[in-house]
């Protein structure tokens, strides 16, 4: 059986209508991921100091909030087929912005856990996920274009949000820069999520399901459709298993590697290589199927994680490891909404995406803690050579399923 995008048969409508939509949610997975993401390794030496406990156990304590969000994500993704991604996008930033704020007001280590492991449970109401589904429902045939178009933008989180981080906390530490991040989620991200959530739903904006269908092929059904959602669950979970453990920890783990202050400059490579691929996916890879763009995503992490390994120069590693993660990475974020909507149409999507995000986070939750301590107990060469085995394994049932789905290009 094969799916191919070049099949459409209908032009696409509706794009220039959804992008102030792609523009309004690429704003709010800048602030999303900048906030709750990418700030937390800069903020964990200044509060594990002020709270006199360990970065393991500010790791744990993430882990744990990971874990907890995995299990609920399936309840969300109904939600969002029921109510509209949208309005659970608008309730979530709302929520959010509270409980950021709590964060900057905790009083002890419990009630800061407390807030981060609430973060993790509704991040899913503000991040990816969502506004996958808020597209899929908007977009309809612009669908996969608009992903992609979005984790342009939202690409730039980590190369704001490190350096940003890293200011606010030398200015205004650690709880005034949480203060101003609550602000963010109150003041730019609720109102942009009401003002999607006020918008219509459907053929409105781009078009009917039959154009998806088309698009995309005739979705999968049956026994091919529960084999193919495994194996896409597997290899997703394994690959953000080593993209949450390497990139919470990828400054510490190139200044464990000598680069000193030069890690900063070589981490904020990783947002532009994500920018960078993701406008190649959007100019030139428009005919690939959905699955093809997954294998060079899932091939291209363990890759980095081996430039570190190598006896070479460690900025020159460092750089080249920061361009192709952040090439697998920036591709790996447009695949978890394309290829489920490529294998198994738009019917369900929302849930389907709980399902997989589940997933992936209840077997990826452990990673930022596991990772730091292998990094204290054993070092980070061998903590590396275990991700990268993580990431070898990850390619396999991804690469069996493309070659019984995708057809051979001529």
């Amino acid at each position: 059986m094969s799916l191919d995008p070049r099949t459409a048969s209908v032009p696409p409508r509706g794009g220039p209508r959804l992008l102030p939509v792609v523009l309004a949610l690429g704003a709010t997975q800048v602030i999303g991921y900048g906030t709750l993401y990418y700030a937390y390794a800069i903020l964990a030496p200044a509060i594990a100091g002020e709270f006199d406990t360990s970065l393991t156990s500010l790791y744990a304590i993430f882990s744990v909030g990971l874990l907890a969000g995995g299990l609920v994500a399936p309840q969300f993704g109904a939600w969002m087929d029921r109510y509209g991604a949208p309005r659970i996008m608008a309730a979530g930033s709302l929520v959010m912005a509270i409980l950021v704020g709590g964060l900057a007001a905790a009083p002890n280590l419990w009630t800061f856990g407390a807030c981060v492991i609430a973060i993790e449970v509704v991040g899913i109401a503000v991040l990816y996920d969502a506004a996958f589904a808020t597209l899929a429902a908007l977009g309809r045939a612009e669908a996969r274009r608009a992903i992609t178009h979005l984790t342009l933008i939202a690409g730039f989180a980590s190369t704001i949000f490190w350096p940003l981080t890293g200011w606010l906390v030398e200015v205004l530490g650690w709880r005034g820069t949480y203060a101003a991040f609550a602000a963010l989620h109150l003041l730019v991200a609720l109102p942009l999520h009401a003002w999607i959530a006020a918008r219509p739903r459907g053929e409105a904006l781009g078009g009917t399901g039959r154009e998806t269908r088309q698009e995309f092929g005739p979705p999968l059904a049956g026994r091919v459709a529960q084999l193919a959602f495994w194996a896409v669950a597997v290899s997703f979970a394994l690959s953000g298993v080593l993209t949450a453990a390497v990139t919470v920890h990828l400054v510490p783990v190139l200044q464990a590697l000598e680069l000193g202050t030069a890690a900063y400059l070589v981490a904020m490579l990783m947002g532009p290589a994500q920018v960078l691929i993701r406008l190649v996916d959007a100019l030139f890879w428009r005919a690939l199927h959905p699955l093809t763009v997954a294998l060079v995503s899932a091939t291209a992490l363990p890759a980095a994680i081996l430039m570190l390994l190598l006896p070479v120069d460690p900025v020159a590693a460092g750089a080249v490891f920061a361009l192709l993660f952040g090439l697998g990475a920036g591709l790996s974020s447009i695949v978890r909404g394309s290829v489920p909507l490529a294998l198994f149409g738009a019917a369900g999507y929302g849930a389907r995406l709980g399902r997989l995000a589940a997933i992936r986070t209840v077997l990826g939750a452990g990673a930022p803690f596991l990772f730091a301590a292998g990094l204290e107990s054993a070092g980070p060469t061998t903590a590396l050579v275990t991700a990268l085995l993580v990431g070898i394994v990850a390619l396999v049932p991804l690469g069996l399923l493309h070659r019984h789905i995708v057809p051979p290009r001529r």
